[in-house]
């Protein structure tokens, strides 16, 4: 699969609008081909492909979805390159795309081949729906149950035993025997939320991010999987280690804090380690893989495009900040923070000068600051000016 590909397969919005279109998303995306116009062909054959795999039944069997899920493979594996077409490229597939399509359009029992059974061998079985800013993060509960937490800051905690509490307010009920539970949080942008796992591990979750995770941990690994960003403090248990999974990496922890930036539209994944020890693996490696173990104040950046990795000392602090509503950045792409911006307010925002978005710049922005004083602080640092185009559209002259 093509770094297009998968940037856009990782895309809710994308997968909306190739699915589950309506007037304003189809308005989205017409804007986005006429100030792209070089992707426009690459994009609309890509979404010409992946419509032809639509499908009416959400409730399938399993030899059904096995059927639709090799479809998808089919579809998506004449993009690789020969050297592509192994058994490990063939997996990543399975294990990165396929898991999104389905999460796009429904059903959701996607199956994980991983070489040997897993508790995400059926990861789920609901409808997904990708909310908007104004409907606040959505809890996707094993069963289908879609719940509006409706705070942009909110929490959902599974700590007690067999009641699931929501921003400290309300209870839901899980089962006695919760093994094949699985359920998934979806932050839309211009939201942010807080979770306590069944294990009492606690993850922050920035906007536009989605986490998979068991209602309880049974098996001899307690697994997650990130799409977005999240801030992990893991509790500690060296009987059952601590998996984030993500589209190219899997981090393995026993009890750490650390910091994990996974978006679909960047080109690069994110590690940084705050305290304890992390193992990160790229996914596909194979047995003679070696993971790199990180110490604190660390990061690992992992280039999706290139394949390239990269460890560098830095200050872990600026990393988690953001779960305290600020923004700390030194000397780094303009660009980089101007889509924090976008996720955070939920906007869009354009360069009209693309040489400005690789100037390197440094600050703190207090996001609990309103919009306008936001922006009016990084004209000062960026020598530039913001210009509204309308009430969610900004461009940088």
């Amino acid at each position: 699969m093509s770094p297009f590909d998968q940037k856009f397969i990782e895309n809710p919005q994308f997968l909306e609008w190739v699915f589950r279109s309506n007037p304003a998303v189809e308005n989205y995306w017409e804007q986005y081909l006429l100030e792209n116009p070089e992707e426009a062909e690459a994009l609309l054959e890509l979404k010409e492909r992946l419509t032809e795999l639509r499908f009416t039944n959400d409730k399938l069997r399993f030899s059904e979805k096995e059927e639709l899920e090799n479809r998808i493979i089919r579809s998506l594996k004449r993009d690789l390159k020969e050297k592509e077409r192994r058994l490990m490229a063939y997996t990543f597939m399975k294990y990165a795309a396929v898991a999104l399509i389905f999460a796009a359009v429904g059903g959701l029992g996607v199956y994980m081949y991983l070489g040997k059974n897993s508790v995400y061998d059926e990861f789920a079985r609901q409808t997904i729906q990708t909310p908007s800013a104004t409907q606040g993060p959505l809890l996707i509960t094993s069963n289908g149950e879609n719940v509006n937490l409706k705070r942009s800051n909110s929490t959902v905690d599974y700590s007690r035993k067999g009641a699931v509490v929501l921003n400290n307010d309300s209870v839901l009920r899980t089962t006695e025997d919760a093994s094949d539970e699985m359920n998934q949080l979806v932050i839309p942008y211009g939201n942010q939320s807080r979770i306590v796992l069944s294990d009492n591990t606690v993850v922050w979750l920035n906007a536009g991010s989605r986490l998979v995770y068991p209602t309880i941990f049974k098996d001899k690994t307690r697994e997650v999987m990130l799409f977005g960003e999240g801030y992990f403090e893991v509790a500690r248990n060296p009987e059952k280690p601590f998996i984030v999974k993500t589209s190219n990496l899997d981090i393995r922890v026993l009890g750490t804090k650390f910091n994990i930036s996974t978006y679909a539209e960047d080109n690069v994944i994110q590690t940084v380690l705050k305290e304890g020890s992390v193992a990160v693996r790229r996914i596909g490696a194979g047995l003679f893989g070696k993971d790199i173990v990180m110490v604190p104040n660390q990061m690992v950046s992992f280039d999706k495009t290139t394949g390239n990795t990269k460890i560098q000392e830095v200050d872990a602090n600026y990393y988690t900040l953001w779960t305290k509503g600020l923004i700390s950045f030194d000397e780094i792409d303009f660009v980089r923070v101007i889509k924090k911006l976008e996720r955070f307010y939920n906007i869009s925002i354009r360069f009209a000068d693309p040489q400005k978005e690789i100037i390197r710049i440094s600050g703190k922005l207090d996001l609990k600051q309103s919009r306008k004083e936001v922006m009016e602080y990084l004209e000062k640092v960026s020598s530039s000016r913001f210009e509204q185009i309308s009430d969610d559209q900004y461009a940088i002259k």
